[in-house]
């Protein structure tokens, strides 16, 4: 049960994220833009470490589920067209820096237990 909270935190974020990102953009696809990459993925990789930290089991899902999250609200604003594929993909690629820094945020937590 302790996982459904950062199952909620994940799938928000990532929500979060994208209509920022998309407002932010002023209706453009938000990673055709210099600030998704420059301020939104750095966002999406901290809360992944605080994620990975808070629930330090299975650390590779926050940051999968932060990333995925962001399908839904793409295929609300912009639909769902013939790249939605590569987008899905594209998500993917994505959530792997977040996965690493999930995982150091995990180590980092259980070496403070272990001191």
């Amino acid at each position: 049960m302790r996982d459904a909270a950062g199952w909620l935190v994940s799938f928000a974020g990532g929500t979060l994220l994208w209509s920022a990102a998309t407002l932010s953009s002023g209706g453009r696809e938000p990673w055709d833009t210099g600030e998704y990459w420059a301020i939104y993925l750095p966002v999406a990789c901290a809360l992944s470490g605080l994620l990975g930290y808070a629930f330090p089991e299975r650390t590779w899902r926050w940051p999968l589920i932060l990333m995925l999250a962001q399908f839904p609200v793409m295929a609300v604003t912009r639909g769902i067209g013939s790249l939605w594929i590569p987008g899905v993909v594209m998500l993917l690629v994505l959530a792997l820096p977040g996965m690493l820094i999930a995982a150091l945020g995990s180590l980092l937590r259980r070496s403070g237990r272990a001191a």
